[in-house]
């Protein structure tokens, strides 16, 4: 296989990556408080935003709507394909999620719909040797994802809050607290979006200027306090007050700077080349099986799967060294598909 330790860990100078590029960001909050709108304004011009709900009326920027998983997935593969991803690349920056908790949503009917039951939870009771449901809607959502910020695409998230109750582990009171909407659900794909993201932010809302009668921009959380649910893996600042996408982007740029500094290592900006760690010969070894394995039992979806990457009557081992996305696509959805009929490879 292509990994060696030491080209691959020893002999290779670690860095973190600075700017957006690959970033994945959640911000929640309630309504009108400028997540979209600052969102949209992250890259200028080259913002795309998915809209999973009706809203958008005010945001100028480029934008699609999306009201199925299949669609969604369309969307990846096109942003994706090896040959788009330079072209689409010139265009945007920054991919905008609008909501994510009706993305989930999609994503989960779609697992339900293809065992033909009513909801995600029920997969696993419909018949004896069904996959987990959740586990099925959380590996493709993490997958098209990933395709995402493996092209160089920023992925922002939006959603709403949603307030419950913690306890003190202290003094056993009682709080309110502040977390993204659908989080309550352990199992739901937003629980693992949690730990998905690299930021977390809770935009709050400020009451309007009585002097003035204006609106007083909303302030952004970026660390977690008792009352609300924020986090990152970087070390980032508590406040963004003004809540703005200069703002944003400058709290992220020191961050990574800040975490690169206490840990001894410089910062680069994202390589499309550096996440390429398998050669084609590595992708064609482990797909092979699972081809073999489904070929019999689900021939024309397995064709399907590989077509839909590579091109019409294409084979896997047609690909070129240009094809490595496409061949990590087909390998994903390949194990996805496997673990759905519960076959083990």
């Amino acid at each position: 296989m292509a990994f060696n330790f030491e080209t691959n860990v020893l002999n290779k100078e670690q860095k973190m990556q600075s700017g957006l590029a690959s970033k994945k960001i959640l911000l929640y909050g309630k309504n009108n408080v400028g997540k979209t709108f600052q969102a949209t304004k992250l890259s200028k011009g080259k913002t795309f935003l998915i809209a999973t709900e009706a809203g958008d009326g005010a945001i100028t920027s480029m934008k699609e709507p999306c009201d199925s998983w299949s669609h969604f997935k369309e969307i990846v593969s096109d942003l994706t394909k090896p040959q788009n991803v330079e072209k689409r690349r010139e265009l945007i920056d920054v991919v905008v999620i609008d909501t994510a908790e009706n993305l989930v949503e999609l994503s989960e009917m779609a697992v339900a719909r293809e065992f033909g039951v009513r909801t995600v939870g029920d997969v696993q009771q419909a018949s004896k040797g069904n996959p987990n449901g959740y586990l099925l809607a959380r590996t493709d959502f993490k997958a098209q994802v990933n395709k995402l910020c493996l092209a160089g695409y920023c992925v922002v998230f939006i959603a709403h809050e949603e307030r419950t109750e913690e306890i003190n582990e202290m003094n056993g009171e009682t709080y309110q607290f502040i977390q993204p909407k659908g989080c309550t659900n352990e199992k739901s794909s937003m629980r693992m979006l949690l730990d998905l993201c690299d930021f977390t932010i809770y935009v709050k809302p400020n009451p309007v200027n009585r002097e003035t009668l204006k609106v007083t921009p909303s302030t952004a959380i970026c660390v977690r306090t008792e009352g609300v649910f924020a986090r990152s893996r970087f070390d980032i600042q508590p406040l963004i007050n003004p809540f703005t996408a200069d703002g944003l982007k400058e709290a992220i740029e020191n961050a990574v700077k800040k975490s690169a500094d206490e840990n001894g290592v410089g910062v680069c900006e994202f390589n499309v080349d550096d996440h390429k760690s398998y050669t084609k010969e590595d992708y064609f070894d482990i797909i092979k099986p699972y081809v073999d394995r489904l070929f019999d039992i689900c021939g024309d979806e397995s064709v399907s799967i590989i077509e839909n990457q590579l091109g019409e009557g294409k084979r896997v081992t047609d690909a070129t060294d240009d094809d490595l996305v496409a061949l990590d696509s087909i390998y994903n959805n390949l194990v996805t598909k496997a673990t759905m009929l519960g076959i083990d490879v």
